[in-house]
């Protein structure tokens, strides 16, 4: 199997007060290229916890983190950031749109620190609007645009550098349950035209019900 997210032993501790917090308790985690895994689980239960050791966000406490055959957790700060810009896309709940620029614009937007030329970072991301049934709005600002179309916009946005994988983190949560379906539709279409490797962090089934495989997570621990 080709594996491109092995997550080993994972632990979180947080501090918080005087009380010592577990939030994971010895994760471990598998994800072959091109797979669609959903992490399902309820509120607290560490799933975005684990996304942000995932994506290089936060380190563990202890355990392995390993992306395409490299170990993150221990790696320094210039490798984290190299990897959080050419290996991982990330897709939120809030959409994070840089409000001032166009939907090509914010496409565009992560290219520029990867050092690519201005005509090459528009035409890709004039490209996966179109692909994403943008092609007539590349022009607008996020305000100009429904809830549905910006988070299409920012699915564009993870997908432009080409990453290894995607992280989603309750992407239809501020959606209403039909648009919530199509971007979960377009999620899934993507990546079986694509291959990109994809993990949602969900709490909703109906959401869950559209990967590969599903991983339950409660309290910190997988249960499936």
């Amino acid at each position: 199997m080709d594996v491109v997210v092995k997550a080993v032993g994972l632990t979180r501790r947080f501090k918080m007060g005087n009380t010592l917090v577990d939030a994971l308790r010895g994760v471990e985690l598998t994800i072959a290229r091109g797979e669609f895994v959903a992490l399902m689980g309820p509120s607290g239960s560490g799933k975005s916890t684990v996304l942000n050791l995932l994506g290089g966000l936060d380190r563990p406490t202890s355990g392995e983190v390993w992306i395409n055959g490299v170990e993150l957790s221990d790696s320094d700060e210039r490798t984290r950031t190299r990897y959080r810009r050419e290996q991982v896309g990330f897709v939120f709940q809030t959409f994070n749109l840089l409000p001032r620029l166009t939907a090509e614009e914010n496409v565009a937007l992560p290219l520029m620190f990867s050092g690519v030329p201005l005509k090459e970072r528009l035409a890709r991301a004039k490209k996966l609007l179109e692909r994403v049934g943008l092609g007539q709005r590349l022009t607008h600002r996020p305000t100009e645009l429904s809830g549905g179309e910006q988070q299409r916009v920012a699915i564009a946005r993870a997908l432009v550098g080409e990453p290894a994988l995607i992280l989603a983190d309750e992407p239809t949560g501020n959606l209403d349950t039909a648009i919530g379906r199509e971007i979960m539709t377009l999620l899934r279409e993507l990546n079986q035209e694509q291959g990109v490797t994809l993990l949602v962090v969900t709490h909703d089934p109906e959401v869950a019900a559209f990967a590969d495989r599903v991983v339950g997570l409660r309290d910190g621990v997988v249960e499936s």
